[in-house]
């Protein structure tokens, strides 16, 4: 919000007010924030799935010696990715069973305690 603001130089209470204010503003505003969206969205799926070019010269004693070129792939944002499309699939699972823990902590059968 506050580099919008600044780029359209206006001070960025104001923004809050049309949006609160101004249905017209309010409707572009959400129109902005969707292709802002999708544009993060366009980049997560490239640096995941298509990857970024990267190079590297490596030095000896201050001498270049030799270039390294290869394609770099973010498997965070492919997890990401895949967790946005398929979450029941990919989405972190966290299994604890209570009863087991409360055994082993306090030594005593948890049903006696419900």
């Amino acid at each position: 919000m506050s580099y919008a603001a600044a780029a359209a130089n206006v001070n960025r209470s104001n923004i809050y007010y049309w949006q609160e204010h101004d249905s017209e503003f309010e409707k572009a505003f959400k129109v902005a924030e969707q292709a802002a969206t999708e544009r993060l969205e366009r980049e997560a799926w490239r640096r995941g799935v298509e990857g970024s070019p990267y190079k590297r010269t490596s030095y000896w004693h201050g001498e270049p010696v030799g270039t390294d070129e290869k394609i770099e792939y973010s498997d965070q944002l492919l997890m990401l990715l895949l967790r946005a499309r398929k979450p029941d699939l990919y989405r972190e699972r966290l299994d604890v069973a209570v009863a087991q823990v409360v055994k082993a902590i306090a030594g005593v059968d948890p049903q006696s305690v419900l």
